[in-house]
């Protein structure tokens, strides 16, 4: 019976607390759409439209007063790589691993497929 009423009460705290994360911590624009329409057609227009769009999901989140989506400064960044603005792109990496230190192990990749291809 202890080990019944143990079980429940662990399942409504991780129940509980996978709620307290809601979508609303996060301003994520019209991402999912622009980056749909990019890997839908994936021409320059559909690229400069998402990488507006993600300059709006961090300019939004700063006056939300939300945070940056996961992801999205680290995606900018490697946008910017492909172009070949390296002092911008590793910018906004390290903003990523600033905001989200988990991502450090992710960017290092990044880093490191980066300059492999570029030398």
């Amino acid at each position: 019976m202890r080990v019944l009423l143990l079980l429940s009460f662990i399942l409504s705290l991780i129940f509980v607390g996978c709620g307290a994360t809601s979508k609303d911590s996060f301003y994520w624009g019209n991402y999912s759409t622009t980056l749909y329409d990019y890997k839908k057609n994936p021409d320059e227009k559909t690229l400069e439209a998402h990488k507006k769009e993600l300059v709006s999901v961090m300019e939004m989140s700063e006056k939300k007063n939300k945070m940056v989506p996961p992801g999205v400064n680290a995606e900018y960044g490697y946008l910017l790589l492909k172009e070949g603005q390296e002092s911008e792109g590793f910018a906004y990496l390290a903003k990523e691993i600033e905001l989200y230190p988990e991502s450090t192990v992710f960017i290092s990749r990044i880093k490191d497929e980066y300059n492999k291809v570029k030398k």
